[in-house]
């Protein structure tokens, strides 16, 4: 089956969504985006599953070759969004070790004891303009050093990090800059950005606007991360994006 691939670019990120299968038939238009991808010098490629219900073996071939020369690199590409039937096919051809993949189902969270507190919290401030979107995510990913998260793990949650500060830049604080908060507890990190703009909510079953770069980061976000919070500060205007991801 061939396809058409969209594909969009956030920051140093490279997401493409195939339309159809990634099999003998569209692999050659794929090969040529993610190498023409490469070559610009993106180090992280993520492929958005939400439409593909079957990877064949030519496709897995071209999947684990280009994901092996990120990893060459520094980089990772990662599956998300992958349906209960391709997560089960590469478990199967014991794939999942190899590829990164996130399955499109989240698991359920369990409820935190009321009041437990955290292991550790860290906060620090973001200024726009005073550090590359880039160097703060390298923050978030060391401070999850220590917790039972996979390298590839740390990179997804820091990206979520950074989508979420990327809209605080673009739609609320201007110079006046948003926080950070990072919270470990025993089986989950909870990751707090706040801002202090005119305030946005969504709820967990709302599809966000196609049209708007906000709504693209929260797509993004719900597919890096086991939870996604956004609603309006209840303490000073603005907006605050929680993020959860389980540990292993």
């Amino acid at each position: 089956m061939g396809n058409h691939n969209g594909m969009s670019e956030w920051n140093d990120i490279a997401v493409i969504a195939p339309t159809g299968d990634i099999d003998l038939a569209s692999v050659p238009a794929l090969r040529e985006q993610v190498d023409g991808l490469m070559a610009t010098g993106v180090r992280r490629i993520l492929i958005n599953c939400q439409n593909v219900g079957f990877i064949d073996s030519t496709g897995l071939a071209f999947l684990l070759t280009r994901a092996r020369s990120l990893l060459a690199r520094d980089g990772l590409l990662s599956l998300v969004g992958a349906s209960p039937q391709i997560m089960r096919f590469l478990q199967i051809a014991r794939l999942l070790d190899i590829l990164h993949v996130t399955s499109s189902e989240k698991p359920e969270l369990p409820v935190l004891a009321p009041g437990a507190p955290p292991k550790w919290s860290k906060s620090f401030a973001v200024r726009p303009g005073v550090e590359h979107l880039g160097a703060y995510r390298r923050r978030v990913s060391d401070l999850l050093e220590g917790l039972s998260l996979s390298r590839d793990d740390r990179f997804d949650v820091a990206l979520a990090v950074g989508e979420a500060l990327s809209n605080a830049y673009d739609h609320a604080c201007g110079a006046r800059g948003c926080t950070v908060t990072v919270q470990a507890y025993a089986d989950r990190v909870v990751i707090e950005v706040r801002d202090c703009g005119c305030g946005y909510e969504i709820s967990a079953d709302e599809e966000p606007p196609e049209s708007r770069e906000r709504g693209r980061g929260i797509r993004l976000m719900r597919m890096l991360v086991d939870s996604v919070e956004v609603c309006r500060r209840v303490d000073a205007p603005g907006t605050q994006v929680r993020l959860i991801k389980l540990l292993k």
